[in-house]
């Protein structure tokens, strides 16, 4: 059966074709792991020849079910096999993580907050849109100074003049994945609560909110929307092997560059992604792109990572790392831990 371009790469990657070996048939820039299986299958064959095509085929399978299983370095420890679970079935592969909702994300966590305060403001009656279906004016605001207010890092918060919705983009992007989740929506002209947010806020099922958010952020927003980088899906693909390190390593304050290698170590391939310009390579924009995407604006946006600045100079971003409380609470990767 032909490999399709989105499908996971045959070579054991973990990744999808079109972002691996796609266009690599004649072995030149295969992935480490993909040319270590075609050299064994070449030297194999050269031993002992394959009488038929058939025998080929089979032996071919059994080599890739066995590597596939196998820790590798570049993953972390983790296998092909656990890797692809990551990326393509993150909340269906109960045998390598398992998500807690008997937690309750208090509105000290960015996005809670803002959507505690969401909700708040729309009550029984509604809260009013504007012509261009955007949160009214006078919430925005009220909006960034609570933010204001709130933020450790002045730098981090990126707030200007507000004259819409779409200026406040923590407010806006809340707002789209609330509505994602299917707990807030648009009628007759006014945000309201849907039935199941309701009955969610009225049972305090705190928990199970955080994760209807943190589940239309990681598979139905598009991360790209936040910023004027490539699509790069990559980075959002992984967003829970992002969770994995941090479970890993998180314990110790480590700098943004330590994840940021992990990652590339892990998908190289993302480097491609981006372009070089006169004052950035490639790959110093890919390294921007994961830490804005997938640290900050993802796992310390839902309050499982804290990044402390290093420096207090105005236009200096260099951060360190570490996991925070609600990550042990609320991931559980139930496969063995990286050497």
């Amino acid at each position: 059966m032909k490999t399709g371009r989105n499908d996971p790469c045959p070579c054991g990657s973990g990744t999808k074709y079109k972002h691996c070996c796609l266009g690599n048939g004649d072995g030149q820039g295969r992935s480490g792991f993909a040319q270590d299986i075609f050299d064994e299958i070449t030297e194999a064959a050269a031993e002992q020849p394959f009488e038929s095509l058939e025998e080929l085929n089979a032996y071919t399978a059994a080599l890739m079910n066995e590597r596939n299983h196998w820790a590798r370095a570049d993953f972390c420890g983790l296998s092909s096999v656990q890797m692809s679970h990551l990326l393509y079935a993150p909340f269906t592969s109960p045998e390598t993580v398992r998500f807690a909702t008997d937690i309750e994300p208090g509105p000290d966590i960015e996005i809670m907050g803002i959507f505690f305060a969401l909700v708040q403001a729309i009550g029984e009656s509604g809260l009013k849109a504007t012509a261009k279906g955007n949160l009214p004016l006078k919430f925005c605001k009220s909006m960034a100074h609570q933010l204001s207010e709130a933020a450790d890092d002045q730098r981090r918060l990126r707030i200007g003049g507000i004259s819409s919705e779409t200026d406040l983009e923590q407010l806006h992007c809340t707002r789209l994945v609330a509505e994602l989740a299917g707990l807030i929506r648009k009628y007759r002209g006014h945000f309201v609560m849907t039935r199941k947010c309701k009955d969610m806020l009225a049972g305090q099922d705190h928990g199970g909110i955080y994760l209807d958010l943190l589940k239309s952020y990681a598979t139905q927003f598009s991360w790209a929307y936040r910023d004027l980088y490539p699509e790069a899906e990559i980075v959002q693909h992984s967003f829970l092997y992002t969770l994995f390190l941090l479970a890993s390593f998180g314990d110790s304050q480590h700098p943004q560059q330590f994840y940021e290698d992990k990652f590339l170590n892990a998908f190289p391939m993302a480097i491609d992604m981006f372009e070089e310009t006169s004052y950035s390579t490639a790959e110093d924009s890919a390294r921007r792109c994961y830490f804005l995407r997938a640290l900050d604006r993802f796992a310390a946006f839902f309050g499982l990572a804290e990044l402390v600045s290093e420096s207090q100079e105005l236009y200096d971003y260099r951060y360190s790392v570490r996991k925070t409380v609600l990550l042990e609470r609320f991931v559980t990767f139930t496969f063995g831990a990286p050497p």
